[in-house]
């Protein structure tokens, strides 16, 4: 089980607006330069992107990866109503926090005695 002591960010919207554009063009500039190098499109690139950052993800914490894309799936999905996707919402959240968790566990010093 991850350690939830440990506090999230959670930046105003106007910050995470900036750091969502900053991420958006790295990533941009990044698919760019990958996708000519493997020699493929964008879209390509990106799903096998998606496979390995899930694959990072769940050696974290597997419940949590599958609850983050499980809730991104119906946020995502056309046909999701309004309460389905503030449900997801939730889970998203709730997923992300323990990720954290898990990193910060995973990248903790040692210390202490038993």
């Amino acid at each position: 089980m991850t350690d939830p002591r440990r506090p999230v960010r959670q930046p105003d919207e106007a910050e995470q607006n900036r750091v969502r554009k900053v991420v958006h063009c790295h990533l941009m500039d990044v698919t760019h330069k990958g996708a000519q190098s493997v020699g493929c499109t964008g879209a390509s690139f990106v799903m096998i992107g998606m496979g390995i950052w899930a694959a990072e993800l769940s050696e974290l914490d597997q419940k949590a990866t599958a609850q983050l894309l499980g809730a991104l799936g119906v946020l995502y999905d056309p046909s999701s109503n309004d309460g389905q996707k503030r449900r997801a919402e939730k889970r998203r959240n709730q997923a992300v926090k323990r990720l954290h968790a898990a990193v910060d566990i995973t990248m903790a010093e040692p210390g202490g005695s038993a």
